[in-house]
């Protein structure tokens, strides 16, 4: 098997659509299926060794290795032993990444943004920054987060991913929806915290968020409401959070997920309560399809 079709094999098993074009050494962002085609929550990287290679589908966690032979098979793989000083410098780089994640929080400024208006919140305040570049250290890691910055021009929307009030990823939002999750940032188990209130509800995107927020306060029901950024990631939250319930996007099923969307699989797995839109879309979509009632109506139903 050649690597491309190794490599079309491992996207498939992950449900992401393969890049047009790959670079040796580099990450390569490509759609999700069941997703927007403008979700480049996928990842292709062709190893330097030009034999080897990953795909990660970011929306769901999973992730395959694969190689010119074959997709990797860990049952005929030795495993390696321990690396303690790549694990030492593991911790160093995301410790160096969560500080200039602050430092692109505190520089950002609040104030309206584009993408919050076209999701219907135009009097909506986030974080937002003109330029991050000033804001990337000149070293081996700051180039290779400033090679996967987005593309084009900002103003950026910042949406901050904490574990316990520690600041570990940012979410970069440019003004057409475009969306980045800043290179090597500690994403898993990390939310951002929209409202406080007696009820805990884990939503995937920010738009989704902001409009479950709405609703519920609507019912006159003000909650806690997170934001955490991937299906996968939103099981993961809300197991840390008793009682919390699931915000899911409906996803179109995907093969590799037995049938299911993605919001579907990840919630149905926890053991919590959850919910979804009736049709293919997220909360927000239905906000701005049917109005903002009809999304309240759909979640007063919905009880720890």
């Amino acid at each position: 098997m050649s690597l491309h079709d190794a490599m079309l094999s491992a996207c498939a098993a992950v449900g992401i659509i393969p890049p047009a074009r790959t670079k040796p050494g580099r990450w390569v962002p490509c759609p999700v299926e069941g997703k927007s085609p403008s979700n480049g929550s996928g990842r292709v990287m062709i190893n330097a060794d030009a034999k080897t290679g990953i795909a990660w589908n970011h929306v769901t966690g999973q992730h395959r290795r694969f190689a010119a032979v074959g997709p990797a098979d860990k049952a005929n793989v030795t495993k390696p032993k321990r690396d303690m000083k790549a694990e030492r410098c593991q911790a160093q780089e995301q410790a160096e990444v969560a500080r200039i994640c602050g430092d692109i929080v505190r520089a950002a400024t609040l104030r309206p943004h584009a993408y919050l208006a076209k999701k219907g919140f135009a009097d909506e305040v986030g974080l937002v920054l003109d330029d991050l570049r000033p804001l990337i250290p000149d070293h081996p890691l700051g180039r290779s987060i400033m090679r996967a910055l987005p593309e084009g021009a900002g103003p950026w929307l910042i949406v901050p991913g904490r574990i316990a009030q520690q600041i570990t990823t940012v979410q970069i939002i440019g003004p057409d929806g475009s969306k980045k999750n800043i290179y090597r940032g500690r994403m898993s188990g990390a939310a951002h915290r929209i409202a406080t209130g007696r009820e805990t509800w884990v939503c995937e995107g920010l738009a989704t968020a902001l409009t479950v927020r709405a609703a519920l306060r609507l019912l006159g029901r003000p909650a806690t409401v997170f934001s955490a950024f991937s299906a996968a990631n939103v099981a993961k939250v809300a197991c840390r959070i008793n009682g919390s319930i699931i915000v899911a996007d409906h996803d179109r099923p995907q093969e590799h997920l037995h049938g299911k969307g993605a919001g579907a699989f990840y919630a149905s797995g926890t053991g919590h309560v959850w919910t979804q839109p009736v049709e293919v879309e997220d909360f927000n979509d239905m906000h701005q399809r049917v109005g903002l009632r009809a999304v309240a109506l759909h979640l007063r139903e919905v009880t720890s």
